[in-house]
């Protein structure tokens, strides 16, 4: 008798620690976000540079009319280097 709750209690923790890590996981899963409409790009001339390792981004489309955030490289904000914005 004392096997079967035994089993029984082992069987269940399981499920619940499956259940729990199967959640945890799906949480880390974030779909990107859309790609934006050709239409709405307009042509710029931004070049950055990665302050930590020195890795170059070269910018030539952005959406909107306002100056686009620069990109993130080793986890930082690249500097911008160069570049006038629209060409």
């Amino acid at each position: 008798m004392w096997i079967v709750l035994k089993l029984v209690l082992a069987l269940a923790a399981a499920v619940v620690l499956y259940l729990g890590a199967a959640k945890l996981i799906r949480a880390f899963t974030v779909e990107p976000p859309p790609e934006p409409d050709p239409d709405d790009l307009r042509p710029v001339d931004y070049r950055y540079r990665c302050a930590v390792c020195g890795a170059e981004v070269t910018m030539t489309a952005a959406p909107g009319d306002e100056p686009p955030d620069p990109p993130r490289h080793c986890r930082e904000e690249m500097v911008l280097v160069g570049g006038v914005g629209d060409p």
